[in-house]
């Protein structure tokens, strides 16, 4: 999660505690309803002063059990079944949307590894060729300049006449 929005979740979890007048020990009651396993250290992290600059928090083990605990609070059973259902089902999704990109990410990382070996094969392919090219030209030209330099080469003889 980008740290703008790890900031911004903060601030917004802090304006919530002091809207409705909540303390540490409040906080870590909500959390107990909500099955949480947050410690109190953490939670007194997160709300000291200037913990919103702090981007090391993370989303899913520590500021999500709190947003869900704070979201439930003076809310009817029926409701925080409802907000608690409806958060369980968006955090599945992303869990699952992160497994996809995982899997995405190792596909990608083989691929690539496929093509820098396909392609390390064919610069060694290129490199032999280019020997067995340079050898032809170097024979040829010594064939050639054998031919021209023979003395009893039909060829040369005919050239010679010729001047």
């Amino acid at each position: 999660m980008e740290a703008a929005n790890t900031k911004e979740i903060i601030i917004q979890l802090k304006a919530t505690q002091k809207e409705r007048n909540l303390t540490i020990n409040d906080i870590m009651n909500l959390l107990a309803e909500t099955n949480s396993s947050l410690g109190e250290t953490t939670v007194r992290r997160v709300f000291k002063a200037g913990s919103e600059e702090n981007d090391s928090f993370n989303y899913a083990t520590t500021l999500r059990p709190l947003v869900e605990a704070l979201a439930v609070y003076g809310k009817s059973d029926a409701e925080t079944k409802l907000l608690l259902a409806t958060n369980e089902y968006k955090n599945m999704q992303i869990e699952d949307l992160i497994r996809q990109k995982d899997e995405m990410r190792a596909q990608f990382e083989q691929r690539c590894h496929e093509y820098e070996i396909r392609m390390a094969f064919l610069r060694d392919q290129i490199e032999l060729k280019d020997q067995r090219m340079d050898r032809k030209d170097s024979m040829i030209e010594k064939l050639l300049e054998q031919v021209l330099t023979c003395s009893h080469c039909p060829v040369v003889k005919k050239d010679a006449k010729e001047d």
